[in-house]
């Protein structure tokens, strides 16, 4: 090996083979190091998609929920609305035939913000007229509050009769804090506590 040609191609073969096992030990792994954290930033990225979609799916759930729990909210007025009611309460009785009845209340009762005005209502009728009654009051768009409910046969010493008499304690409840333009809404559920 005096020929330096030979040399030379010995030692730019060793060269060659350095730059291999280097390239193969260091540079490799640090590009392959790249392309697998490029890798992960996109499997994160994809993951945060999924993640975003099923947060989008659990959103329009609760919303769904949300929609349908206020079904179930009934509103307070400001002002007690009582001649509306009453004159709305008569109109239903008429419409089921029920003329014995009486309607009576008290004056209005602090309940801190919201007040109250009791009513008691007194009625001859069928179950069923009696029955549509109670039905039709908590169906009202504002808060009710039903505080008692006692039937009992007109006639005691006849099992079979069909005319009942009905008396039915209520509430009507209103809140003259709440802003002019709004209502306060408030939950049916926690209106029957």
């Amino acid at each position: 090996m005096n020929d330096p040609a030979q040399v030379k191609v010995v030692v730019g073969w060793a060269l060659l083979v350095v730059i291999g096992l280097a390239s193969m030990t260091w540079i490799q792994p640090k590009l392959l190091g790249q392309e697998r954290e490029e890798c992960d930033a996109l499997k994160q990225r994809l993951a945060r998609a999924e993640d975003g979609a099923a947060e989008i799916r659990a959103l329009v759930e609760e919303l769904a929920r949300i929609r349908k729990s206020t079904a179930s909210l009934k509103r307070v007025p400001r002002e007690s609305q009582f001649a509306v009611l009453i004159q709305d309460l008569n109109e239903k009785l008429s419409s089921l035939g029920i003329e014995q009845r009486e309607i009576t209340n008290g004056g209005s009762i602090d309940l801190g913000p919201a007040k109250t005005i009791p009513m008691r209502i007194l009625i001859q009728s069928d179950f069923l007229g009696a029955f549509e009654t109670i039905e039709w009051i908590e169906s009202l768009p504002r808060l009710i509050r039903v505080q008692r409910v006692v039937m009992e046969a007109k006639d005691k010493s006849n099992p079979w009769e069909s005319e009942i008499k009905a008396e039915i304690t209520l509430d009507a409840v209103f809140d003259p804090s709440a802003p002019e333009d709004q209502s306060v809404i408030v939950d049916r559920e926690a209106s029957r506590s």
